[in-house]
């Protein structure tokens, strides 16, 4: 308890019951001779001045919260220090977790933007080719939906619309053509 080494050993346990009893002068005391040495003992664990201010406050405010519960017979002195190197390593513990939180959103964030940009171009270029594909002559439509959206081969649209295979691939070739000059317009300046 070694509040000051020109007191008795009665005079600190006079402070701390004095503490349990809720008297200010106690606390302050108390306050007086270890606030320091807390914080630098909050600083050599690895926090920064702001942090460890903060954290000597945590430790006086729960000090006065649960002064009723000090045991006298206790070292007083480790006492501090212990509920300073908890609430420390909790500090160190939260900040480690609000770096990576940090760093975790920043790259999803930067994922998201460019995710979502490429939507927006995806999205765009599928309706000009869809405004595209409703301007075609309603012949080469029907050959380009058969092959494209149903999946069939130009065999198999010859034989279905009764016309040759050269026909087909002629209005694929042209429908084609003209989707890709339509995007190229729209996307070019």
């Amino acid at each position: 308890m070694d509040f000051n080494p020109n007191k008795t050993l009665s005079d600190d346990k006079k402070v701390i019951l004095a503490l349990k009893k809720g008297e200010r002068w106690a606390f302050r005391s108390v306050f007086d001779q270890y606030h320091l040495k807390l914080y630098h003992f909050a600083v050599k664990m690895g926090l920064s001045h702001e942090d460890a201010e903060g954290i000597v406050q945590e430790v006086f405010i729960t000090i006065w919260e649960k002064r009723s519960n000090i045991k006298e017979e206790l070292h007083f002195k480790s006492f501090l220090y212990t509920i300073t190197k908890r609430l420390t390593i909790k500090k160190i513990r939260r900040l480690i977790l609000e770096n990576d939180f940090q760093t975790t959103s920043k790259n999803n964030l930067q994922n998201f933007n460019h995710e979502t940009e490429e939507y927006i171009v995806f999205s765009d270029l599928m309706e000009q080719a869809n405004t595209s594909i409703e301007k075609l002559p309603v012949e080469r439509k029907q050959i380009f939906m058969l092959s494209k959206q149903h999946g069939l081969s130009n065999q198999e649209i010859a034989e279905k619309l009764n016309i040759s295979i050269r026909t087909v691939e002629n209005q694929l070739y042209r429908a084609t053509k003209t989707l890709r000059d339509d995007i190229n317009y729209n996307i070019l300046p």
